[in-house]
Order: structure tokens, then sequence, then C-alpha cells
């Protein structure tokens, strides 16, 4: 989140001020300067950021979610994600192939996630989808 709002600020800053001075002499309000000026500015930033935040869906915080239970107590069974399954598979039972594959199905989840965000992104406005 605070990345992202560090990014709509650009993208916001650089929108050209006589822009907004166009629209009050015109007698927008602040609402209307919002939704006809600056939406239609952010809509290609808008587009990028969902299309990069769907593909973060499958990943979790690999640092919370192990180092919190460390294995035992009542978390532990529900701090399963994963990130940690992968982690845990691999050096509890020294299993490279479950590890491995359960690595690929998150990452080919979150392919296909971003695939069909950017298809639902290209429908919408075909010159703001990545691809």
């Amino acid at each position: 989140m605070g990345y992202s709002t560090v990014l709509y600020l650009s993208a916001i800053t650089g929108i050209d001020s006589s822009q907004y001075e166009a629209a009050a002499i015109d007698g927008a309000s602040k609402w209307q300067q919002v939704l006809y000026v600056t939406i239609p500015h952010l809509k290609t930033m808008i587009c990028i950021l969902f299309i990069m935040n769907v593909g973060k869906i499958f990943n979790a915080d690999f640092g919370l979610f192990y180092n919190v239970p460390m294995q035992n107590g009542a978390l532990f069974p529900v701090t399963q994600v994963i990130d940690t399954y992968v982690y845990r598979a691999l050096m509890v039972t020294g299993d490279i192939s479950k590890s491995a594959a359960a690595g690929l199905l998150q990452n080919v989840l979150g392919f296909i996630c971003i695939v069909t965000a950017n298809g639902i992104v290209k429908k919408i406005d075909a010159d703001s989808s990545m691809f």
C-alpha cells in the first residue's frame, strides 16, 4: 500500500495544473475535478498496479508465518502457507521434488492470475495493458 501511494502521488503531481484551472473556470467542483481530470490521468497507473498486485496474491510474508509459530503451538496449523510449506517440505523431509512442485504450482497460479488480470485490463483499455 505504501509504495503504491508514492506512485499514485507522483502520477498526480505530474498532471498539468492548467487542466485543473480550466475545469475550475468551467465551474467544476473539486469532486468533478477528481472525476474528470485526475482519474482519467491515473487510469494507466491504476491498471498497471492492478496487474502487478494481482500477481502477489499467492505470496505470503514468509518471515511472519515462519518465525511466529516456530513449528509448535496452536498457531502452526493456521499459519501454514505455501511459502512455509515449500521451506518445511525441503528442510524436514528433504524431498526436493515435493517442495519444487509446490513452488511451481504457486508460480503457475500467479502467472495465470496476471494473464487474466491483463486480459481484463485489455478489454477495458487496450493502451493500459502490459502485454
